[in-house]
């Protein structure tokens, strides 16, 4: 289902519906290997010491003391200060910029989630993105084409593009004095 996320660009907010994640899955295609035993699926999970199986979907990640008892939530330092928690991008409006189509070269992008019910004009756009709460944000790129728009999670890569002149210094040094005795001019009558 998804999931309702707020844009600001100048001073208008446009909602949209942040889609599934797109996966290599998704991409490629999966393979599920099934173990099976007498023709029935056998399941995978965790053998308690009594011997009953806990099934993988019963686990969950928490965090307790040795006597079984939750602990407060993390707090997590930087450079030995306390680090401010951010709202994720579902609890707080994100800001576009626009950017050049050119923008999009330069990125590195790690998640890319497509966008349902999306009214913002076709661009390219800076934002940023947290899909959970916490004191780290991605950088985000918005694409707003023809035929859909995406969101595409990641950073921005420090490498040059080349053009189409290329400068070779090798073949554009100068002569020296030495270089121009030699030089004679060749004569295909020589030959």
């Amino acid at each position: 289902m998804p999931k309702p996320i707020v844009f600001t660009l100048g001073k208008k907010d446009f909602s949209v519906e942040l889609g599934r994640k797109v996966t290599k899955d998704d991409l490629y295609g999966r393979v599920k290997r099934v173990v099976e035993k007498d023709g029935q699926p056998l399941d995978r999970g965790l053998l308690g010491p009594d011997g009953s199986l806990l099934p993988r979907k019963a686990l969950s990640s928490i965090r307790l003391d040795p006597e079984g008892t939750p602990v407060e939530p993390e707090e997590v330092l930087h450079d030995g200060k306390l680090a401010e928690t951010r709202p994720s991008s579902f609890e707080e409006s994100a800001p576009l910029e626009e950017l050049p189509i050119t923008a999009l070269a330069g990125f590195c992008v790690s998640d890319v989630y497509p966008l349902e019910v999306c009214d913002l004009p076709k661009g390219l756009y800076s934002t940023w993105f947290a899909y959970r709460k916490g004191p780290d944000r991605k950088e985000a790129l918005v694409l707003v084409r023809e035929d859909g728009a995406f969101l595409m999670a990641g950073h921005r890569k420090n490498s040059p593009l080349v053009g189409l002149g290329v400068v070779y210094d090798f073949f554009d040094a100068a002569s020296t004095e030495d270089d121009a005795e030699e030089d004679d001019d060749l004569d295909f009558a020589m030959m």
